[in-house]
């Protein structure tokens, strides 16, 4: 036992390293310190260990861990890659119907030489996208016949938007969802917009501050979502909750082309200082049941989205009291809308409360904002005009029978027994027939730089000449 113990206190102040082998060999050596302790009280251990110290196991451990080593070298190779040279990146696609019925897909493909020469298209000679269309039965069907005229496969990992025919969605978009819901290479993020002509013809157009107009589209919405307030950017993914919610009812922004000049859809255009046509957000489409169901104006859906709380930003404009043209403005920052389902004889009352933050941008009304009580008219002002707008998306979304303010999902969770017995004819007769209450709180963070309106002062500076 005192030899051995020496030789293990001689091992460890040379630096000797406890590796795999030098674990084995310890544990040799441990065994043969017990053995000089039990050989004759426990011969049977002994008998059981000693298999266990032949040195041929000791040469076999290197030949079993390379197996594991081996079994890792295929997944970590090269048989999944894909060269980008080989791909066909796509940064937009278009969905529209022809005249047969079937499905003709667009798509936006990025041209890398002509991005990596120019910071827009403005200035290049050689546009930066291309566009080209396959048709098929089906919607992947459609997009398997891309390789008849492309010389490379398809990528939609960086695909932004997915714009829709109105014809194409009247029809349905059962189709469509399923080809994202199934597959893996498709975004389930991508953008959705809607758009009452040709989807290609979205496609083709060219952002004079984009280089990727896909992109420029998919940022154009997301700014308006942010800033603006009359539109809400909503993804594949979302846009299938909404259909498979217990209303089946979305709302999917509209993009069309505004002025009555020609299309740009060419690099040419970009000699001139202004275009005669642009890519602009305008209407909200509202699908019930996977199909296109009618039209929203922007002001009908700004009055939806504050009763859905969805509401991130946005600048109201607003009359004097006593007056109709709105030349007043407010920056509202801070909203939170309470929708409270109240049973009303054989009904449903909804009471909608709704509470806004915000920051006077623009004040041409007389009278002076001194004191806090001088607020109470502005504040006022602004409520009404909030209200009506909130009960005219309401109004809009009865009479198409499409419950884009979510009322029924409200009722399925709070009041599920009576949701079920009115479940199935929800959006014909039961949401036309709702009653509404509303009312909205307004508060002024903050009036600006100053106390009263230009006009007001330059009326006092008149008088005192």
């Amino acid at each position: 036992m005192r030899r051995w113990c020496m030789k293990r206190e001689a091992g460890l102040r040379h630096g000797e390293q406890p590796g795999i082998l030098s674990l084995f060999r310890r544990k040799a050596e441990h065994l043969e310190f017990l053995s000089h302790l039990l050989p004759k009280s426990r011969p049977s251990l002994l008998r059981r260990l000693q298999p266990k110290l032949r040195p041929s196991s000791l040469h076999r451990l290197p030949a079993l861990l390379l197996i594991p080593a081996l079994l890792l070298l295929g997944p970590a190779g090269c048989w999944d890659r894909q060269e980008l040279n080989e791909l066909g990146i796509i940064s937009a696609t278009g969905v529209d119907l022809t005249d047969t019925g079937r499905w003709e897909v667009s798509y936006q493909l990025v041209i890398p030489n002509a991005i990596s020469a120019q910071g827009a298209y403005v200035g290049g000679s050689s546009s930066p996208v291309n566009v080209f269309t396959s048709v098929g039965d089906s919607f992947r069907g459609a997009v398997s016949r891309t390789t008849q005229e492309m010389s490379r496969r398809v990528y939609f990992s960086h695909n932004q938007v997915v714009v829709i025919s109105e014809e194409a969605a009247r029809r349905g978009i059962n189709n469509l969802m399923e080809a994202y819901m199934r597959n893996g290479d498709s975004r389930e993020t991508v953008t959705v917009l809607v758009t009452e002509g040709s989807a290609r013809t979205i496609l083709e157009q060219l952002l004079p501050m984009e280089r990727i107009s896909g992109v420029g589209i998919n940022r154009l919405i997301t700014l308006e979502e942010k800033y603006g307030g009359n539109f809400r950017q909503i993804s594949m993914f979302e846009m299938m909750q909404d259909l498979l919610s217990p209303v089946h009812i979305t709302a999917v922004p509209g993009i069309g082309l505004s002025g009555s000049g020609a299309a740009v859809d060419t690099v040419d255009a970009a000699k001139t200082t202004h275009t005669g046509a642009k890519v602009r957000l305008q209407k909200v489409a509202i699908f019930k049941n996977n199909k296109l169901a009618g039209w929203l104006s922007t002001h009908e859906n700004r009055g939806l989205l504050w009763v859905t709380n969805r509401v991130k930003g946005s600048t109201v404009s607003f009359p004097c009291q006593g007056e109709r043209q709105k030349l007043n403005s407010i920056r509202l920052k801070k909203q939170k809308t309470r929708v409270t389902p109240v049973r009303k004889g054989s009904g449903w009352l909804m009471k909608i409360e709704s509470k806004a933050t915000g920051v006077l941008m623009e004040y041409n009304c007389p009278g002076s904002m001194r004191k806090p009580q001088d607020l109470l008219p502005v504040e006022a002002s602004i409520e009404a005009e909030l209200k009506r707008d909130m009960e005219d998306g309401i109004l809009a979304a009865q009479r198409l029978k499409a419950d884009a303010a979510g009322f029924g999902n409200l009722l399925h969770l709070k009041h599920k027994e009576e949701w079920k017995q009115i479940e199935s004819d929800w959006n014909e007769r039961g949401f036309p027939k709702v009653e509404i209450e509303i009312s909205v709180h307004v508060k002024l963070a903050k009036t600006g730089r100053s106390i009263e309106s230009y006009n007001e002062a330059f009326e006092k500076s008149r008088k005192k000449e």
